[in-house]
């Protein structure tokens, strides 16, 4: 088939690694390598002496099951390993144009194939939830980008900057795009099919800024000062009148004073973050500040503003940076700044609704306005002052969601920033490589060890929670999945056949084909005690290394005594004791019985065997009890 036909439904069913092509990977002068991802097909490609690769086996593969996934997935696959084995290298076969590889297509619904060294046949989406740092000066037109440090680059439009503000910028986009993604119509009964926790609230967090004052202007000092003297003024004049209104009593009991606490707070920490600038912008504006009309911090026109607000409104809108006396005037980015107070302050809720004159909720269109608000503010400084690192605002979910669920929402929420782009055709942007402006309806999902860090129960939902939201983001595509990972429990989802296994001796990484004897042979459906089991996952045993040693260290120990005559009755006594507790924490049953008739041969008598027997039988009886 000619390898130009792009508008097939294709799915990519194999990818072969020439000889010595990833030397640092598979060895010095290592053969060719194919990777069988699980199609209709098992293919084997071979060299020829001169260098060209050609098909030496197609074979049907007996596992292969069509219409098997669900919705508009057509194949998922894995490749598993160790780190270090080159799951990501694997992966990155895909990024650069004029790849070394060849790749096996399978036509959908035909018996058709195609090898070829053309990667662009799908569109190409790469997802890592780490930072994982891409040195290469291009890749292809139809690649995505979305790793963790891609996405930081791009949601600060490739500013230069330190990696504290790329943080700040990043966490902030990234909580458009979960925002983004939650308000899709029709979503949130499949978020809730899932047990994907939804939140309609944003938790703005106002943090406190500690001054050292050192590179403030020597002139602005004073009114920052005064300032900070007047909020306090402000506060215990405003709950005064109220007191006096309404008794203390009620004052206290209506939780009347804590909008005036935020409101203030909110006004003081935005002044501690405009210092704070000043103070991160070096010393070199200590000379250089100046007042409209020589003005100081006593003028009428700064004590009479109506409140502590309008006072801070009238410093910015009279003072300037001037570094020469016929220089141009250098001002505070007034409008942001404004800007970002009125709108906090616009969205106070009532009183009996802060619970922490630091803290609010917000609904998810006025957390945007916020968002929007607080980045002009920060950026309007860069130029001309400097890009402060302390964090002024954090924003979180109303709900606490736990690492895997923030892991799904952002995986998520990027994919659904991507097809919206797409859809509205400025995808071609979205990073600092340019993209075709045509998108295919074949999609390649990398997924790179996306699910890093999840707690087992999310594990277990991953395989099936993808293959439900991913087809709801790009509806009418045809969608292709590959994810790496080094975790047994994700792949009792995955057919064996749809696992490539690499195998790491010695440094050297081996792929594990099908007949391969180190190949586990049990995955899909599979109980987790049978997929540990497998030693190409866990090696010595199935307990951690710890627990593992202190269980041989008492085996020895007891062995040692056996044999001895003569002890030392105090050691022997309080090393007895000392193990003979390490067996009682013991919670594997055969293990702790036979250790603990072990240990009691050295006594002469069997108390500690009986409580350990009694312990087990009342255990065992509490089980039979909840069974009945």
């Amino acid at each position: 088939m000619d390898t130009s036909e792009k508008n097939y439904n294709m799915k990519l069913a194999a990818i072969y690694i020439p000889s010595a092509a990833l030397p640092h990977i598979f060895g010095e002068n290592h053969n060719g390598q194919t990777i069988n991802l699980g199609g209709k097909y098992i293919y084997t490609l071979e060299e020829s002496p001169n260098g060209a690769v050609y098909l030496k086996d197609r074979k049907e593969n007996p596992k292969f099951i069509a219409s098997f996934w669900l919705n508009n997935v057509v194949l998922i696959s894995a490749i598993v390993g160790e780190n270090g084995t080159g799951k990501t290298t694997i992966l990155n076969s895909l990024r650069l144009p004029y790849s070394f590889c060849k790749f096996i297509y399978e036509v959908e619904n035909s018996e058709d194939y195609i090898i070829t060294d053309d990667a662009e046949i799908n569109e190409i989406i790469y997802y890592s939830s780490f930072f994982n740092i891409n040195q290469s000066d291009s890749e292809n037109e139809n690649y995505r980008d979305l790793s963790k440090y891609q996405m930081m680059i791009d949601d600060t439009e490739h500013e230069n900057l330190d990696l504290t503000t790329l943080l700040e910028l990043h966490n902030s986009e990234n909580l458009k795009r979960w925002i983004k993604f939650i308000e899709l119509k029709n979503l949130s009964g499949l978020l809730e099919k899932m047990s994907l926790p939804t939140f309609d609230k944003i938790k703005i967090k106002i943090h406190s800024i500690n001054i050292d004052e050192h590179q403030t202007s020597y002139k602005f000092r004073p009114f920052f000062e005064r300032l900070k003297n007047r909020l306090d003024e402000e506060r215990t004049n405003r709950e005064q009148a109220i007191i006096e209104e309404i008794g203390l009593e009620k004052f206290r009991k209506n939780k009347d004073g804590n909008k005036i606490r935020l409101e203030l707070e909110i006004i003081r920490r935005v002044i501690s973050k405009t210092q704070n600038i000043l103070e991160s912008s070096g010393n070199k504006y200590l000379q250089e500040g100046y007042l409209e009309k020589n003005s100081t911090s006593e003028s009428k026109e700064f004590i009479n503003q109506s409140d502590s607000k309008n006072a801070f409104y009238w410093f910015l809108e009279n003072s300037y940076i001037q570094l020469a006396k016929k220089s141009e005037k250098i001002h505070f980015p007034i409008i942001e700044i404004k800007i970002l107070i009125e709108t906090l302050l616009s969205y106070i809720p009532e009183n009996e609704d802060i619970e922490n004159w630091t803290e609010f909720d917000v609904d998810f269109t006025q957390a945007l306005g916020i968002i929007k608000a607080y980045e002009n503010f920060l950026l309007a400084f860069k130029d001309k002052f400097a890009y402060d690192k302390k964090v002024l605002m954090s924003f979180s979910p109303s709900k606490n969601l736990s690492s895997g669920e923030k892991g799904l929402y952002d995986l998520f929420s990027v994919l659904n920033d991507l097809n919206y782009r797409i859809e509205n055709n400025i995808h071609t942007d979205y990073s600092i490589f340019n993209k075709r402006e045509k998108v295919t309806d074949n999609l390649l999902i990398l997924l790179d060890e996306a699910d890093l860090g999840f707690h087992p129960e999310w594990k277990k939902k991953y395989v099936n929670i993808i293959q439900q939201i991913i087809p709801f983001i790009f509806k009418n595509k045809s969608i292709q999945i590959i994810i790496t990972t080094h975790d047994p429990l994700t792949l009792s989802d995955f057919p064996n056949n749809n696992i490539v296994y690499l195998f790491k001796n010695n440094s050297i990484t081996e792929i594990l084909d099908s007949d391969s004897k180190r190949r586990p042979t049990k995955t899909f459906g599979a109980n987790i005690s049978d997929l540990l089991a497998d030693s190409f996952f866990v090696n010595d045993g199935l307990i951690g290394d710890f627990a593992k040693n202190k269980i041989e260290d008492t085996i020895k120990w007891i062995n040692k005594n056996v044999e001895l005559n003569n002890r030392n009755k105090e050691s022997f006594e309080k090393e007895l004791e000392y193990n003979k507790k390490v067996i009682s924490i013991i919670d594997e049953p055969v293990v702790k019985i036979k250790l603990s008739e072990m240990i009691s041969e050295l006594e002469d008598k069997n108390d500690f065997q009986m409580q350990i027997l009694d312990d087990e039988i009342k255990f065992l009886t509490n089980k039979r009890d909840k069974l009945k």
